[in-house]
């Protein structure tokens, strides 16, 4: 009794032992979570302005310990430490997890780093998901091509798939630096489609990479295009198959686009049949879809449109039955064929750094009858 009475005094002109952090991971629904932190960790942490660099350092979520920190939001949440991602955890996917004691402001140093691999299972465990379509769809493509537009018959995860992407010559050997290796921001918003960029500095004339490796495609041969299965899709799994396919190159395109040059075949009035444009050269797919329109007398005229004949041809059909009369082809000067030459101006002159779209295209107008 009489010790127990002298560890309670203790206790008390002490100010109380401090209890030790004991953390441990867990992942939540849509968040990593570190527990077991003692209340003067938790606030500190809480007090705490913290940089990103800072918050990472604590606490790292990653997809393989060696991979860079994911993006996300640290909070200090009750007894509970958590790190929502940018984008939601793939379903089957394992993520690198480490928090570091040491980095807490007043912690001593050289405290065990605390680690973990989570992850959510998957959804499905048989592979469905299929490389649906490929565009160009053409089997030519130039010299120096842009970009290819990888389309998946179900949405994918979040992770680039710069290195599931290999491009073959005539003789199967793998061609070296073709791909130019960009990130995720080139899923489309539902991450069926993936865009694939060729090095423009190989694409480009008189540049350094252009100069020491040249292009990567030789007019006259073949490339095929090989998409690893391992390639996973939003609920971890890989894909079905392995897709391959095989084009002929031919020689380098270096001419503007030239509305002008394109054959417009009006159609005729009281109906709804498409007026359809042909381009005399495949432009590309993605820009097509948003760069073409038509109008009459200001307005802009409702219906669907589809690219067809190997994105050599754009055609309209119009929500309501064509009226006799003037109407406006409108294609906007961002418009690019394969090999990135724009509306009046070729890729060849363009400046390297330009890759992403005019913020103020120019429209150019094409007028057709309609009898």
């Amino acid at each position: 009794m009489a010790a127990s009475c002298l560890l309670a005094l203790c206790l008390l002109a002490c100010g109380g032992a401090a209890v030790p952090d004991a953390p441990t991971i867990a992942l939540g629904d849509e968040a990593v979570e570190v527990h077991g932190l003692s209340g003067d960790t938790l606030g500190t942490l809480a007090r705490g302005a913290f940089t990103d660099d800072e918050w990472r350092r604590l606490l790292k979520v990653s997809v393989s310990a060696e991979a860079p920190p994911m993006l996300g939001r640290y909070a200090v949440e009750g007894t509970v430490v958590r790190f929502t991602p940018e984008f939601p955890f793939d379903a089957g996917r394992q993520y690198a997890v480490a928090f570091d004691p040491s980095a807490v402001p007043g912690a001593p140093g050289g405290l065990d780093l605390v680690t973990a691999s989570v992850g959510h299972p998957a959804e499905h465990t048989e592979p469905t998901t299929v490389v649906s379509r490929i565009y160009p769809t053409g089997d030519e493509i130039p010299e120096n091509v842009l970009r290819m537009y990888v389309e998946f018959s179900g949405p994918m995860g979040r992770k680039s798939g710069v290195e599931y992407i290999h491009l073959l010559d005539d003789t199967g050997r793998e061609i070296p630096g073709a791909v130019l290796p960009l990130d995720y921001q080139f899923w489309s918003p539902d991450h069926t489609r993936f865009t694939v960029f060729f090095d423009p500095g190989r694409v480009k004339d008189g540049i350094l990479p252009n100069r020491e490796m040249g292009r990567a495609f030789t007019p006259g041969r073949t490339v095929t295009l090989v998409i690893g299965r391992d390639w996973l899709d939003e609920h971890g799994l890989p894909l079905r198959e392995e897709y391959r396919r095989t084009f002929r190159t031919g020689p380098a395109d270096t001419d503007p686009v030239d509305p002008q040059r394109w054959q417009i075949a009006a159609p005729p009035r009281a109906g709804r049949e498409p007026v359809r444009v042909t381009f005399g050269e495949p432009l590309d797919h993605g820009l097509l879809m948003r760069s073409l329109g038509i109008r009459r007398d200001g307005e802009v005229v409702n219906g669907e449109a589809e690219v067809a004949e190997g994105e050599t041809e754009w055609r309209f059909t119009p929500s309501e039955p064509w009226q006799p009369g003037t109407y406006q082809l409108l294609a906007l000067d961002i418009l690019e064929d394969l090999a990135g030459n724009q509306v009046g101006r070729a890729f060849e002159v363009d400046t390297f750094d330009r890759v992403d779209d005019d913020p103020n295209p120019q429209t150019i107008m094409r007028p057709f009858e309609v009898r």
